[in-house]
């Protein structure tokens, strides 16, 4: 029996819930994502010593999960008052266009990872102004090592002084900023690196890997240049062979999420694996959590429900 204590909008959850018990997938994927969102914080990813999650804790407030959902269910059926709320988020943290995966600044420098992705999200949404953008793409290209790939904090200071560590995420996602702006032709040697570390997906975790654990989250994050048709006519052909090497490799969550999504840019058909993260989905609407990354050397994950899931909705709801 329904109590008038719960108010109208108790009343109301209670009586749409009813109508509920057929939903698709799709649409219980993005109920709970609007249940999970914070005002205040968006979304926040947690930390784990394992990569299960079964025991976990919060990590200092971070800017990095939101930027990678708004980046990925930016043109989606997401709220328009969460995608404008994370989208305000994000441009209150900027210094001079440039990002720390932090809030609280102090924490980490800077680095192209996070300003890559988050100034590639804002300039798609033409709120950051066009000098500010390209003045910070001007600081990423110039971040390189002697062999002129670019390196990962802008710049390394602290304990990270003389210390220019490369990986190949960090790089797609600054040169994914540069061939927005059309500035690649600035940044070929990270390009020439990205491909040659792209090759060899077919193999174990690349011993260039320091956060990320997987072959298939570089894969995802070298197909998001597949956006840019300068990158498809030259490339398209190598993504695809890594992707037809890591297809039906592990039956992980966000990695099935990962390749599929890839599939989807290159137009090939990958059914199997997306009825296989059909099924993975939770009761509740969420995807299994798993770790995205880890904290460089340190058995420390990083992941959340809402990182997951919003990859599983992009996979399935964009084909």
């Amino acid at each position: 029996m329904l109590s008038l204590r719960e108010g109208e909008a108790g009343i109301l959850e209670r009586l749409s819930a009813l109508s509920r018990t057929d939903e698709n997938p799709i649409d219980k994927g993005y109920r709970y994502l609007g249940r999970a969102f914070d005002v205040d914080r968006c979304y926040q990813a947690t930390l784990s010593r394992t990569p299960d999650f079964k025991s976990r804790i919060e990590m200092p407030d971070e800017i990095f999960s939101s930027a990678v959902i708004l980046d990925l269910l930016m043109n989606s059926r997401l709220s328009s008052r969460i995608k404008h709320r994370i989208t305000e988020f994000l441009g209150e943290r900027h210094e001079h266009g440039l990002f720390s995966y932090f809030v609280d600044t102090s924490l980490l420098p800077c680095d192209v990872d996070v300003t890559g992705l988050v100034l590639s999200v804002l300039v798609k949404l033409g709120v950051i102004p066009t000098e500010t953008a390209l003045s910070a793409a001007s600081k990423v290209l110039q971040n390189v090592n002697d062999a002129g790939i670019i390196h990962v904090y802008l710049p390394p200071r602290g304990e990270r002084e003389g210390r220019h560590r490369i990986d190949p995420v960090p790089c797609a996602n600054a040169l994914y900023l540069a061939y927005l702006l059309g500035r690649e032709s600035e940044a070929q040697p990270t390009e020439e690196y990205l491909i040659s570390s792209l090759r060899t997906q077919e193999v174990a975790r690349p011993t260039a890997y320091y956060y990320y654990l997987t072959p298939d989250v570089c894969l995802y994050w070298v197909s998001r240049l597949l956006d840019f048709e300068r990158f498809r006519q030259k490339y398209a052909h190598v993504v695809e062979e890594a992707l037809r090497a890591r297809v039906g490799g592990s039956d992980v969550p966000l990695e099935l999420a990962y390749r599929v999504i890839t599939a989807n840019r290159l137009r090939i058909d990958n059914a199997s694996e997306r009825e296989a993260l059909r099924r993975a989905q939770n009761s509740d609407g969420s995807w299994p959590n798993s770790p995205m990354y880890k904290l460089g050397r340190s058995d420390v994950y990083v992941g959340s429900e809402t990182l997951v899931t919003a990859f599983a909705l992009k996979a399935l709801d964009d084909q």
